[in-house]
């Protein structure tokens, strides 16, 4: 140690920066990736799935364009893309965003997972990089639902939509002996409006993936034939449950272009190192933060 203490006080800083996760710590992560992904500009978008609030919204379009106007976008942007739902117009506008910037060389890699409106973001890139750990997933709309427990919990629509017109149908063919009484009650738990409000959305979700898909992956298949490959994706009735994972094989088996990251290559390790980072960052209950939106001379957090 010397006489000024420098060396005590760089070990302090190096401690300081990895219990902290600073953003010097995944600067070289970024360059190496920006290397092996032939100089393409390296942004990261991820969202904490530890916490209920924490959903893709159009602030976080405007952080990654603040992110993506600093940048060198002309050999194209890899977006390293982590989170859970949230705002399907969101996912549009990340997309619109990072297409005009990336001069229509846009691939998204996906380190874990990205699920629903984070997939529609997929859809709409060239190329989606997964390992064959890394997971995409239905996109079908979940909605805060009363169901008596004190407070909502997240419902797919389409369970609501379905069980509605299931209970009307049923009262519509009671025979003139039965009674009516009991599925007027059940009705009565409904507001038509708001079901018709449901069925609008489950139409802006299914119609915001498909067109995002035919901008690229999908271009020059008609509109029923997409609405077919993506079944997967957006047929609730297909997936079974929102949460469920769809692998890079169900994903290139529905027509998109999938690149499949070996988990012992150098691309794996580096993409891996930055996700562990960036997630700790947003996981953390004591960083207050949520959603990291970064670069290598670059980033914004949000809680």
């Amino acid at each position: 140690m010397t006489s000024d203490g420098s060396t005590f006080r760089n070990s302090y800083r190096a401690v300081v920066q990895e219990s902290n996760q600073l953003p010097e710590l995944r600067k070289p992560l970024y360059q190496r990736l920006t290397e092996l992904r032939d100089g393409r500009a390296v942004v990261s978008l991820v969202i904490s799935f530890a916490r209920p609030d924490a959903r893709l919204m159009q602030a976080d379009a405007d952080m990654l364009e603040e992110v993506l106007v600093n940048m060198d976008c002309s050999k194209g942007i890899s977006l390293v893309l982590n989170a859970p739902g949230g705002d399907g117009l969101a996912a549009e506008r990340v997309i619109r965003v990072c297409r005009n910037y990336s001069g229509n060389d846009f691939e998204t890699i996906i380190p874990a997972r990205s699920k629903s409106a984070a997939t529609i973001i997929c859809l709409g890139s060239d190329r989606i990089m997964m390992s064959p750990t890394s997971e995409l997933g239905p996109v079908d709309p979940q909605v805060p639902y009363d169901i008596g427990l004190g407070q909502p919990v997240l419902m797919p629509a389409a369970t609501i939509v379905k069980t509605y017109d299931g209970l009307f149908a049923q009262a519509n063919q009671l025979d003139p002996n039965s009674r009516i009484e009991p599925h007027l009650q059940q009705l009565s738990k409904f507001d038509a409006t708001y079901v018709e409000e449901l069925r609008k959305a489950q139409d802006l979700s299914e119609d915001i993936a498909l067109s995002s898909a035919k901008m690229r992956m999908l271009s020059g298949k008609d509109d029923s034939e997409i609405k077919s490959l993506l079944e997967p994706f957006t047929d609730p009735e297909k997936t079974k449950d929102h949460g469920r994972g769809i692998s890079w094989e169900v994903a290139q088996n529905c027509g998109l272009n999938v690149d499949k990251i070996e988990l012992n290559s150098e691309l794996w390790t580096v993409i891996w190192a930055l996700y562990a980072r960036c997630n700790f960052v947003v996981q953390s209950p004591d960083s207050g933060i949520a959603k990291l939106v970064e670069s290598v001379n670059d980033g914004y957090f949000a809680s």
